[in-house]
């Protein structure tokens, strides 16, 4: 079990450090573009813009996946975890002479849960007694 847990771990780190930068999107082509104007239901909810209408795209490679309204861009965005952000947040710390204060365990799992992608693990086919020593 340790080197299971090692190997998940492992493979959490190298997913945060993938997406922790945030790609800027790619410039539209002209059929993208078209796309984007003709549209006017959400890619996401299927409902029809009612507020601004905004391009949505993938943060780890930048290209343009649908039109959408904000609300659900909103949404659909990652929680702001950029090596950047995280720098700027601890000279901000620093720089207002603040010490580093005992952590609560809910203060903790916040950090986590903004510094971190959450990293679903699913069994299936477990039957009788296969994998009872996991669970």
């Amino acid at each position: 079990m340790d080197v299971f847990y090692q190997h998940v771990f492992n493979e959490l780190n190298v997913i945060n450090w993938i997406v922790a930068d945030n790609v800027e999107m790619l410039p539209f082509t002209a059929e993208q573009e078209a796309e984007f104007e003709a549209a006017t239901i959400c890619g996401n909810c299927k409902r029809p813009f009612t507020d601004n209408k905004v391009r949505h795209h993938c943060h780890i490679s930048g290209k343009f996946l649908f039109p959408c309204c904000n609300n659900c861009n909103l949404q659909l965005k990652p929680i702001s975890r950029s090596r950047k952000k995280r720098q700027d947040k601890i000279e901000k710390r620093l720089k207002a002479g603040k010490k580093r204060h005992l952590q609560t365990t809910a203060e903790w799992a916040a950090d986590q849960y903004e510094e971190h992608f959450f990293l679903p693990i699913i069994f299936h086919n477990l039957k009788n007694y296969d994998a009872h020593f996991v669970i």
